[in-house]
């Protein structure tokens, strides 16, 4: 099979601190020199051209599976019957037509924009409850006190699972994200099956109770599908719920971080947006292109295909990523530049693509909009208090450990 050469090295496969701090540079370099490469130490196709990413994303012959991940496979040959790997690939996440179509309609209505549309003022209080309790210290961190709790309280509320256990789904979040690299080390896919066992039993007893008396959440509403014979097993009722649970916050979390850091670098774009407010769904729009939460997803091909000239066989790995994509000059002017009023912003692939386009697109943007419009709004002369600043790993999620802030 003929594959493309090249001397670029992946940097999915052994991401530097460099990487970590900026990949864009990387990702230009690889989208100009090989669009497509072949990662020998990955064993996967990497893509980093949007035309060819949101051909791919769009072509139901790429798959989605968590047979995608080899570290699972391998574990599953040592723990066959391992009931967590069942629950994992019952999620919408991995599943495709008709499978997908029937588990995204179940819970698609809650998030309609109409439905989050209608949640806006209840978000903005929760945003402006969480600045109450920092405002007078004239500094705060971004994420521990406000990018994680305010997306992690909305979910929470939504699906009906208590707000005070918040603390516990950073924890259990961390541990299932981590899989998500292009090759998850086994120890990190055995911390990752720990946590997911956790939550699935944190969540059973919640389910009984909504089973015994419903209520207007989002569990109620998926034990009612199940109950009505919507063909949701309860497999896959806990499995989607840990997905919603987790993607509810964890994605808006680094948005909104990604964001307010954007902005402090890019002083003039902010006061642009302090001085024109109404410029803020489309601001929210460049945030996710310019640096995406979400920077790779991966997908399988399910027969022999052909991607930028090059073959990609069955069962072959494709990554696509997002961030580079959304940094491609073929699709967007000066593509390293912040422009909050960018004509094309939406066009970015940040969300996906196709029928597995992000189902909570909306509540992200809303829930982004809000929270960057209430600091910006109550908090005068933002100031970054630290020099140097640290990702979270893995790299597929791009989002800040920590923001100190300072404020007066």
């Amino acid at each position: 099979m003929a594959k493309a050469s090249s001397t670029l090295v992946d940097p999915f496969a052994s991401p530097t601190k460099e990487f970590y701090q900026n990949p864009y540079p990387i990702f230009a370099k690889l989208r100009s020199e090989s669009p497509v490469l072949w990662s020998e130490k990955g064993d996967y196709w990497l893509v980093t051209s949007y035309e060819l990413g949101k051909e791919i994303l769009g072509d139901l012959h790429f798959e989605k599976g968590a047979r995608r991940f080899k570290a699972l496979d391998m574990l599953a040959k040592f723990l066959p019957n391992n009931e967590m790997l069942g629950f994992r690939q019952k999620s919408m996440l991995n599943q495709n037509p008709p499978d997908h179509t029937r588990l995204r309609s179940l819970v698609n209505k809650a998030f309609t924009p109409s439905m989050i549309a209608k949640m806006r003022s209840h978000i903005e209080s929760i945003a402006n409850e969480l600045l109450d309790k920092v405002e007078s210290k004239g500094e705060m961190d971004l994420v521990a006190d406000f990018s994680f709790p305010l997306p992690a309280t909305v979910i929470a509320e939504m699906l009906g699972v208590p707000v005070q256990d918040r603390d516990k789904f950073k924890v259990w979040s961390h541990a299932l994200v981590g899989v998500l690299e292009p090759n998850p080390r086994v120890m990190n896919v055995a911390k990752t099956i720990h946590a997911y066992k956790e939550l699935i039993d944190y969540l059973k007893p919640l389910v009984e109770e909504r089973r015994k008396e419903k209520r207007d959440d989002l569990i109620s509403a998926l034990v009612e599908s199940e109950e009505e014979g919507n063909h949701l097993t309860e497999a896959e009722l806990l499995s989607n719920t840990v997905l919603l649970l987790i993607a509810g916050h964890e994605t808006t979390t680094n948005l909104i971080g990604n964001s307010i850091l954007a902005l402090l670098r890019n002083p003039e774009q902010m006061d642009v947006l302090k001085q024109n407010p109404d410029l803020m769904p489309g601001a929210v729009l460049e945030f996710l292109r310019y640096d995406s939460p979400v920077q790779m997803v991966r997908r399988i091909a399910d027969c022999e295909l052909e991607i930028g000239e090059q073959k990609v066989m069955p069962e072959q790995n494709v990554i696509v990523a997002l961030g580079a994509a959304n940094r491609d000059p073929s699709m967007f002017t000066e593509p390293d530049k912040l422009d909050i009023a960018r004509a094309n912003a939406g066009k970015h692939l940040a969300f996906g693509h196709g029928i597995h386009h992000c189902l909570g697109s909306s509540l992200a943007e809303t829930e982004a909009q809000i929270a960057v419009g209430a600091v910006l709004r109550r908090m005068p002369n933002l100031k970054l208090k630290a020099d140097k600043l640290e990702y979270k790993e893995p790299f597929a999620l791009r989002g800040l450990k920590s923001l100190p802030l300072t404020f007066r």
